[in-house]
């Protein structure tokens, strides 16, 4: 009886055991998820890692001079920021931007010329191209409408060489980049202290075009201004494909050809023609023979 008592406490014993090992194995468990999630918590409310950043106080323009007022930094979260984005002014002041940057927007690498190759004009020339100025009507400039940056297709009008009052109109070339206008390579606005001063000058003058052009294109364009004339059509920046075009000519638009005088020629003299002698028409049924009478004498073939 006494043994059986026994057992009864030592099993009792060992189930008691077995639950304060579960429990305590149990509490541990919850400790370490508790502190995993504390953890957790601790490291998404800590502040980020954050990078100084350069970005544009406003509209940068190509071809002009950046400075110091022209740039703000912010801090962005590393992680967020693309490897090719200055993060220090030094690297940014006295660079040329190669195309517009808007204003609020990063400063990028890509988005400047290279520091060796100058400022200006000369900076922004995309490589294996060239700069080419025309000098052109206000009204085939856009009419003042026309800006750096734009794209636009060229048309030429040529007179024909032998009737000055026929011409011809064909697209020379498109979606040419405009490097520059005037004088202006960036907003072209008028200068504040006398606008109308400069808006005077640009009516004295015709507007000066200036367009990045392959080598062969800077012939065609040499060309087409020497024997004619220029034209440009504005293009939307969504829209720089080729497009197939067919010339136009005067016959085209009028629906007749121009008149030309024609040259009334003197009528050429005729050679002298032997006059025919005297002949006889012999019938004989249905078959009529003519001879001739030569001296009175009936020649017969």
């Amino acid at each position: 009886m006494a043994s059986e008592r026994s057992a009864g406490g030592i099993r009792i014993l060992l189930s008691l055991g077995i639950a304060a090992v579960a429990a305590i194995a149990l509490v541990l468990l919850v400790v370490n998820i508790m502190r995993d999630y504390e953890a957790q918590i601790a490291q998404a409310s800590a502040p980020a890692e954050t990078v100084t950043a350069i970005v544009a106080m406003h509209d940068l323009y190509q071809g002009v001079t950046i400075t110091e007022d022209d740039l703000y930094a912010v801090a962005v979260p590393i992680d967020m920021l693309a490897d090719t984005v200055y993060r220090s002014p030094e690297h940014v002041v006295g660079r040329i931007p190669r195309e517009r940057i808007l204003g609020d927007e990063f400063v990028r690498e890509e988005r400047l010329a290279d520091a060796d190759e100058g400022i200006g004009l000369n900076a922004i020339i995309p490589r294996g191209q060239r700069a080419i100025s025309i000098n052109i009507n206000d009204g085939n400039a856009l009419s003042g409408h026309l800006a750096p940056g734009n794209y636009v297709d060229l048309l030429v009008t040529i007179r024909d060489a032998e009737d000055r009052d026929r011409r011809y109109t064909r697209t020379l070339l498109q979606a040419v980049y405009v490097l520059a206008v005037n004088n202006r390579k960036g907003a072209g606005n008028y200068d504040e202290e006398d606008p109308e001063a400069e808006r005077e000058a640009a009516r004295r003058h015709r507007p000066s075009v200036t367009l990045a052009v392959t080598p062969d294109q800077a012939q065609e364009v040499a060309h087409g201004a020497d024997q004619g004339e220029i034209t440009l059509t504005l293009r939307s920046m969504q829209d720089i494909g080729w497009e197939e075009t067919d010339g136009v000519t005067t016959r085209d638009i009028t629906g007749e050809e121009q008149a030309r005088p024609t040259p009334n020629p003197r009528p050429r003299p005729q050679a002298a023609v032997e006059a025919p002698g005297p002949t006889l028409q012999i019938i004989r049924g249905t078959v009529v023979n003519e001879v001739e009478i030569d001296g009175g004498q009936i020649v017969v073939p």
